[in-house]
């Protein structure tokens, strides 16, 4: 039986009307990230609903059976970005035939009032088919994927108090949570298990990167069934983790300006076909 999965990232929808009009602009973190939005980083992403609803169009013309997404849908995660912006999201994830699966990036959780309103505004997409191997923070979820594929999401994003410091953590519950949960006998059975987290897998970084990425490679170390996705980098790729035959593959940003990306995925048995989408003439379309 064969599969169609889309997986996309870091959408940075732009600032809705009135979303600075509130107390909590006030916070040290996004007066700081403001300036730089302002001066830097706005620019970049100021098409993003465009590329959202392009991505629509490519899913309406070419139909996915399922959509992973691994966050960044705002900027400064402010409530107006979440009651604007998350139903945009849904949109989205709603055109998958069966089902879509999504965790939070950093700038989803930007301060630590979001997760509320993070599970709030996307709590349709956080349903886990397998609720009692979670642990205590609600992750990982896991997702049937067909008879022969998993979807498994993990949180790796928490809010820090400086803009500039924007590295991850995969909290320790949820290691020994994943630990557990990929030895289960219906999820090691699984031909392709589908790893989603917002952070990359493989490098470690203070400021950056995924803190201890070292003890979540140790837990996937031996497990050739895995394909690990991921955003938080704005620029799309693809490897193998070294000495393993585990893929990666890094979403990109579906709306930086001239780096928009997406992967597409067909599983055909043992088989699994990787394309990337990209934006020419206005429009999605999947390079040769």
């Amino acid at each position: 039986m064969s599969l169609r999965i889309l997986h996309f990232s870091d959408v940075h929808l732009p600032l809705p009307a009135g979303a600075f009009r509130t107390p909590e602009v006030f916070h040290p973190k996004r007066l700081a990230a403001l300036l730089n939005y302002r001066l830097r980083r706005g620019a970049k992403y100021a098409e993003a609903l465009q590329k959202l609803n392009g991505l629509n169009e490519f899913l309406r013309r070419e139909p996915v059976d399922y959509v992973l997404y691994t966050g960044d849908s705002f900027n400064f995660g402010l409530e107006r970005e979440f009651t604007v912006g998350a139903p945009r999201l849904a949109e989205t994830l709603g055109l998958a035939r069966r089902g879509a699966l999504a965790v939070p990036g950093n700038h989803d959780l930007y301060v630590g009032a979001d997760l509320a309103l993070y599970r709030k505004h996307f709590a349709a997409h956080l349903r886990s088919d397998l609720p009692e191997a979670a642990a205590p923070t609600g992750y990982p979820l896991v997702r049937w994927l067909g008879e022969d594929a998993v979807a498994i999401a993990f949180n790796t994003s928490r809010p820090h108090f400086a803009f500039w410091n924007s590295s991850g953590r995969v909290p320790a519950l949820e290691l020994d949570a994943l630990d557990r949960l990929l030895d289960f006998p219906e999820i090691a059975a699984r031909r392709h298990v589908f790893l989603m987290t917002h952070y990359p897998f493989d490098e470690a970084g203070f400021l950056h990167g995924l803190r201890n990425s070292r003890a979540l490679l140790r837990i996937l170390r031996g497990r050739d069934n895995l394909v690990l996705l991921h955003g938080h980098n704005h620029r799309p790729y693809t490897y193998f983790l070294p000495d393993t035959a585990v893929p990666l593959y890094c979403a990109g940003s579906l709306s930086k300006a001239g780096a928009e990306s997406f992967w597409l995925f067909d599983l055909f048995g043992e088989s699994l076909n990787a394309r990337r989408g990209a934006w020419k003439n206005a429009r999605f379309a999947l390079l040769d």
